[in-house]
């Protein structure tokens, strides 16, 4: 897993005003509450004194005390407040915990993990911003939980091949060739684009096989599909743009944070040019939704449960350009020392947290030792 990257924790409207909201990240623990202002702050979950998840316990004017001992903590991460020493006393300054930095973007909620310089971060990706704020495109969310590694996940959904065997509502078996096609990257990702046979509109269902209808009839002939496909590794995202018919498109925006090395959450974004109307919601919502379940039957399936270490232990073709592109990406994060090393040191006996720019700029008086890196 990598250090110094955007990740989303959570939807925007999960996050309550009335109590803390717990949420796990990387093999670690976050808390995410709303100060007295209602902005967004997400701390470590741990408590320096005893352990105690802050998740759990309560909001005081705007900060979270911890439900052991009350101790509570601002949006910076500073103990503000130790009942047991009275509201008088001199606060040590090592009573305090990691805060992480929080942007609000398309309806998610993007927590920055890790110590980079804030020049030094690679930045949220802002290409579905279009989509997101235009009146011609309807936007739903939702999120889906993979009991599969996250490296796994990303790669099935640059994988422009399996479509035509594990998703018959859009694939077509019988002219399943992939060809080659331009991988433009940069920086912090890559993407590509590339035109395919149609899968039959039978196999479809719903609001996309009424409108695509309703296209046939006034436009016979006309359905030419194409997709746009790039990823960017703030956030894990990857952002799919699929032309089905003139003026029938979507675009799916996934970002899938590790919850651990074991498990990941997928948190989607559906826009949709096509039977904009909100009754149409729960229609679309089910059909993201059947397309994560069929992609979790392979996925969760594949051997072994990591990307293996050596490229030899697998059979690689043309057709995999794009998952490639993604693993030179990860090596090259790794090899700048942003890689966690396993469970990140954790154990019975003792807890390690995820780092925080303040450690950067004030490196000495903290309590929890952070995770260790590979």
């Amino acid at each position: 897993m990598l250090l110094n990257l955007w990740y989303v924790a959570a939807l925007e409207s999960d996050v309550p005003s009335d109590r803390p909201l717990g949420v796990r990240m990387l093999g670690q623990d976050l808390v995410l509450f709303r100060d007295a202002e209602g902005v967004i702050r997400a701390l470590s979950d741990v408590c320096v004194h005893r352990g105690g998840s802050l998740c759990r316990g309560k909001l005081q004017a705007g900060r979270v005390a911890c439900p052991y001992h009350g101790w509570e903590f601002d949006g910076e991460g500073q103990c503000v407040r130790i009942p047991a020493l009275g509201d008088e006393a001199n606060l040590p300054k090592r009573a305090r915990v990691d805060a992480y930095p929080v942007e609000l973007r398309y309806g998610l909620v993007w927590v920055f993990i890790g110590d980079a310089k804030a020049d030094e971060r690679p930045p949220i990706p802002d290409t579905f911003a279009p989509y997101f704020e235009s009146a011609d495109w309807r936007c739903i969310a939702g999120k889906f939980h993979f009991p599969a590694n996250w490296q796994r996940v990303m790669e099935n959904g640059l994988d422009t091949a399996h479509v035509h065997f594990v998703h018959p509502a859009f694939g077509n078996p019988a002219a399943a060739k992939v060809e080659p096609a331009i991988i433009e990257e940069s920086q912090w990702g890559a993407k590509t684009a590339h035109s395919f046979t149609a899968a039959a509109i039978e196999n479809k269902s719903g609001a996309s096989r009424a409108a695509l209808e309703e296209a046939g009839r006034a436009a016979p002939g006309s359905r030419r599909p194409s997709s746009e496909l790039q990823f960017h590794m703030s956030g894990l995202t990857i952002q799919i743009l699929q032309t089905m018919a003139p003026g029938i498109a979507q675009c799916i925006l996934s970002c899938d944070t590790p919850i651990d090395e074991h498990s990941t959450m997928a948190f989607w974004i559906q826009a949709r040019t096509y039977k904009r109307e909100p009754e149409h919601d729960a229609d679309r919502a089910a059909m993201v939704t059947k397309v994560y379940e069929q992609d979790a039957t392979v996925v969760c399936a594949s051997r072994p449960a990591f990307v293996p270490d050596r490229e030899l232990d697998e059979l690689t073709i043309a057709a995999d350009a794009m998952p490639m592109k993604l693993r030179a990406k990860i090596a090259a994060l790794a090899a700048r020392g942003w890689w966690i090393a396993g469970n990140g040191g954790n154990s019975d006996h003792g807890v390690r947290v995820l780092p925080s720019a303040a450690r950067a700029r004030d490196p000495e008086g903290w309590v929890l030792p952070t995770v260790q890196r590979a």
